[in-house]
Parts: structure tokens; C-alpha cells; sequence
């Protein structure tokens, strides 16, 4: 997939957002800062057909661009609906006394 964060990115997102979350490195210093991802994301389709010096490609470029990040979304959100049930799985294991409520034949 595209890769929106630099590999030294960890926590809120990079840039900015809870202190101390993003480190300070070259690749933000110097200008730079920005994958190729999110830099192509930015574009309109109007821009990147300018770029390209044909309007239907640049069209049909930001029209996959935003089916391949609308796939990543739900599939982010999928793991992440899975890890909670996972997470509330784990929690009720834990708890005997609410299995045996939920399955009062075991």
C-alpha cells in the first residue's frame, strides 16, 4: 500500500499532534517531510492532469488514488473492529463468573 508515515514516525501521526509524538529529522528539516503518498494525495485531479500534460489520465490517476486510500480506510477500520472484539474477548476469559452467565449449559 502507499505508505503515508515515514519509517521514524511513531505516535499521533509525525508532525505535530501530542508533544513529543513525531521526532525532529533531517527529512522534516530540510523541506522535505512528506511521503510520495500523502504528496500525490494532495493533488486534484486537475493538478496532476496539468502535471501530466493529459486531463483524462490525470483524472483516472486521482480517481484510483482514492479507491486504493478509501480500500486502506476500511480496511483500517476493519482491524480495528476485530482487535477490539479480540480486546473484549480476552477481557471476558478473564471474568468466569460472566462466561458462565453468557453460557449457562457449560
Amino acid at each position: 500500500g502507499i505508505r503515508w508515515q515515514h519509517n521514524h514516525e511513531r505516535g499521533s501521526g509525525g508532525k505535530g499532534g501530542v508533544g513529543g509524538s513525531g521526532t525532529v529529522s533531517a527529512a522534516n528539516k530540510n523541506g522535505g517531510g512528506r511521503t510520495a503518498g500523502q504528496a500525490l494525495f494532495l493533488k486534484t485531479a486537475k493538478k496532476l492532469g496539468s502535471i501530466l500534460k493529459d486531463p483524462v489520465a490525470g483524472d483516472a490517476i486521482h480517481k484510483e488514488l482514492r479507491a486504493v486510500v478509501g480500500k486502506q480506510e476500511a480496511r483500517k477500520l476493519k482491524d480495528r473492529r476485530q482487535e477490539a472484539s479480540r480486546q473484549r474477548l480476552q477481557q471476558m476469559k478473564r471474568k468466569p463468573w460472566l462466561q458462565k452467565r453468557l453460557h449457562p449449559g457449560s
